[in-house]
């Protein structure tokens, strides 16, 4: 896990590679919100590209998408951007965002970082975060 914390811009960038389980997956959002430089009502900027969810089904998806309702307002009730890298992974995060409504978190799903940086209001063309 690559996590950049953005004070300025109130953002946590989390970067998850390679073939990923449940467990990778929770253990990075709570190292990420319990990281020292998260503060509460931070926007998390998830990136997928280089990620492999294959082995995750609806099942998994939904346990996903609870784990984030037994932390406080603040954590939970945030702006999410999930950055996919293919077709299945943005299948996927689709199906995290919908699984996601009993946790009010305003999720949006994106194909490129540029469009995801720009809903969450990070000024594209500083380069901050692009890869």
């Amino acid at each position: 896990m690559d996590l950049q914390i953005d004070r300025d811009r109130n953002i946590a960038r989390i970067k998850l590679s390679g073939s990923l389980s449940k467990e990778t997956i929770l253990d990075a959002f709570d190292a990420a919100v319990s990281d020292e430089g998260y503060r509460k009502g931070m926007g998390r900027l998830w990136d997928f590209r280089d990620a492999d969810l294959s082995s995750m089904g609806p099942t998994t998806i939904a346990e996903l998408a609870r784990h984030s309702m037994k932390y406080p307002r603040g954590i939970n009730d945030v702006r999410v951007a999930l950055v996919a890298g293919s077709d299945l992974e943005f299948g996927l995060a689709r199906m995290f965002a919908a699984f996601s409504i009993d946790a009010h978190t305003t999720i949006s799903v994106f194909n490129s970082m540029e469009e995801a940086q720009a809903w969450l209001s990070i000024p594209a063309a500083e380069g901050k975060f692009i890869d």
